[in-house]
């Protein structure tokens, strides 16, 4: 079967019975403040429009405009539910202003991230969000060398130029979380992580050996198995850490609420209540989270409205007539104490 052709400005033109440059005129709501075109001659041409189908080619158009109002967004792993209600936000504000919106999932692998550049590099993007845990200061320089604007939200921010950022701190976030555990009674806590060598992975790890330092807890090697963000391995480590602790843990913190919630259910089919012989609590507070039984403690960082800051900050960056200094601003968070602790 053949496919139906496109309707075009000289196709409009003719069933309207006007010119192609009026055409174009209208359809894009512009005259150079010279040319009076009359509301009849608007309705036979928005008339035409409708009949024909006809939508304006935006590739076209951002040649002419060298403006495409595209935007990208990279997060590390789209079947995570904190990434989808970023990219909502994101798309929100995108939206508002006029944007159109790629997603580019990374599917936690390296490779894909500079896959990724690569791409946004071809597609004319003109700005890009991202949530980063490969990525470093040479693919930076390259994606703003290309004039794009880039806001990015990381635990460790690049000091570079044209790179915003919302700044997580890991350190003080999970500071707070062991000092609720600490006031629960527990001193062994135990630590599923992320993928170490990631920016996530390693801030993490990190942040939970600062957090036992500053309570004045020894760090503890054998409470510490080292995941991947994702919950299918998670019988696995629970596994590796029982074999290996020296004392069985009390209590366990995971590195992100998906992991967090294959550990009660795998607690749970050994015959552990969760939190009365171990308590669980995650970071991220997604949805899920608080749909559980028991209803997982966790970090709230707001996802939605951290995708909103992310598409301000681009916009704010194309659209401001000044160049402006590159922004950090720190995310807030809040403790969302449920009853798996």
């Amino acid at each position: 079967m053949a496919h139906k052709r496109r309707s075009t400005l000289k196709d409009v033109a003719l069933h309207a019975g006007v010119s192609i440059t009026t055409v174009s005129q209208v359809v894009n709501n512009s005259t150079g403040g010279n040319i009076r075109i009359s509301q009849e001659t608007r309705d036979r041409v928005w008339q035409a429009v409708q009949a024909l189908g006809y939508t304006p080619n935006a590739s076209a158009r951002s040649l002419r405009t060298r403006k495409t109002n595209l935007l990208a967004v990279l997060v590390p792993d789209i079947a995570n539910p904190f990434y989808p209600q970023l990219i909502r936000g994101i798309q929100d504000v995108a939206s508002e202003n006029g944007y159109d919106l790629l997603v580019y999932d990374a599917d936690d692998r390296p490779e894909r991230e500079k896959a990724f550049v690569e791409a946004i590099l071809r597609r004319q993007v003109e700005g890009v969000a991202m949530v980063p845990f490969y990525l470093g200061r040479e693919d930076f320089v390259r994606i703003t060398q290309a004039n794009i604007a880039v806001a990015i939200m990381t635990s460790t921010p690049p000091p570079m130029p044209g790179v915003d950022v919302l700044q997580v701190d890991d350190t003080q976030a999970l500071s707070a979380m062991l000092d609720h555990l600490i006031s629960k009674g527990h001193r062994r806590i135990a630590h599923l992580s992320g993928v170490l060598g990631t920016i996530a992975g390693d801030c993490r790890l990190a942040g939970y050996r600062r957090a036992l330092e500053r309570a004045g807890i020894p760090f503890d090697e054998s409470l510490v198995c080292i995941g991947n963000f994702r919950a299918g391995g998670v019988p696995g480590l629970i596994d590796q850490l029982f074999a290996q602790a020296k004392q069985p843990p009390t209590a366990i913190f995971a590195a992100n609420d998906v992991m967090a919630i294959a550990t009660i259910y795998d607690l749970k089919r050994r015959g552990l209540r969760v939190p009365d012989d171990i308590a669980v609590c995650g970071y991220d507070n997604i949805p899920e989270a608080g749909m559980m039984i028991p209803a997982l403690t966790t970090i709230d960082q707001q996802m939605q409205q951290e995708g909103q800051m992310l598409a301000r900050l681009l916009i704010e960056r194309l659209e401001s007539k000044n160049k402006l200094v590159e922004r950090a601003i720190p995310l807030e968070f809040r403790l969302v104490i449920r009853n798996s602790t």
